[in-house]
């Protein structure tokens, strides 16, 4: 079965640049949003970002058409991954009943809160819980996977994707560390592709903050502990933030990273499924 997975955006949440830090040189990102389209022509969008409009140009441009997303799934209650939904209000595109999968308190927080509550009231979007249930679109199977994260307004979720019942993609953009999740080494060994958090290659990145209060995990961190899994797994560093020279030719966490096997996400990569 034919499955492509798209990377419509590889930056943490503000995207990079970021407010206020236009000229700093850094590569430019948009926020995270990863799309899957299947043989059959679905298109299902995980997360959707304050960065959708261009991206789901862009979506179309790489499909040749403009999609109908057949549903889309959102991981958590922080900016870069919902945001977006406003594009799909009476304002603008004006989605119908367009199926929202996301954790029970996901749901209850956009029901809870406006502009999001009309957007369900007025069923422009139909929200389905996903914390136990399996979504199935397209010939393909989407389970969340839960993991810890700040949870200042919601749950956190990644998502995997099965083939044929077999997990073949994680998308887990966000998680507060690799130690406080026991299960890490096994989800993402069971996987052909891991989409994972690499936010922050340094705590010296943003000297104004304390990076300790953003937890993140850090990119040395997860190449230590995932190298070697890296053989049979494609690890894609996502989620980058702008302060991050993860990707930069010139940096030294590039060089380490890529010399470990890993790969670093772009915008518009294409990831097929072998």
């Amino acid at each position: 079965m034919t499955v492509t997975a798209l990377i419509l955006g590889s930056g943490q949440d503000g995207g990079s640049p970021q407010v206020g830090t236009w000229g700093d040189g850094g590569i430019e990102r948009s926020a995270s949003s990863v799309a899957i389209i299947t043989q059959d022509g679905a298109a299902l969008l995980f997360d959707v970002s304050p960065d959708f409009r261009m991206q789901y140009q862009f979506l179309a441009s790489y499909m040749g058409e403009v999609p109908a997303l057949d549903g889309v799934f959102i991981t958590h209650g922080h900016m870069g991954h919902y945001a977006g939904l406003v594009h799909f209000g009476m304002e603008a595109a004006a989605t119908e009943s367009l199926p929202l999968f996301a954790p029970r308190s996901v749901l209850d927080y956009l029901s809870a809160n406006e502009p999001w509550a009309t957007l369900i009231t007025d069923k422009r979007l139909a929200p389905i819980e996903i914390d136990d249930a399996t979504a199935t679109i397209g010939g393909v199977s989407v389970l969340a996977v839960p993991v810890p994260h700040r949870g200042e307004y919601t749950g956190t979720v990644g998502f995997s994707v099965l083939v044929h019942g077999r997990p073949w993609l994680l998308y887990l953009p966000d998680i507060d560390g690799w130690d406080v999740w026991p299960a890490a080494i096994d989800t993402i060994a069971d996987h052909d592709v891991a989409i994972i958090d690499a936010t922050f290659s340094s705590l010296d990145e943003l000297p104004h903050r304390d990076l300790l209060a953003i937890k993140h995990p850090l990119v040395s961190d997860t190449i230590a502990r995932f190298a070697h899994l890296t053989k049979t797994t494609s690890i894609v560093l996502s989620h980058i933030n702008h302060s991050n020279p993860l990707g930069k030719a010139d940096a030294a966490i590039t060089q380490q990273a890529e010399d470990a096997g890993f790969v670093i996400a772009r915008d518009g990569m294409v990831i097929p499924r072998a």
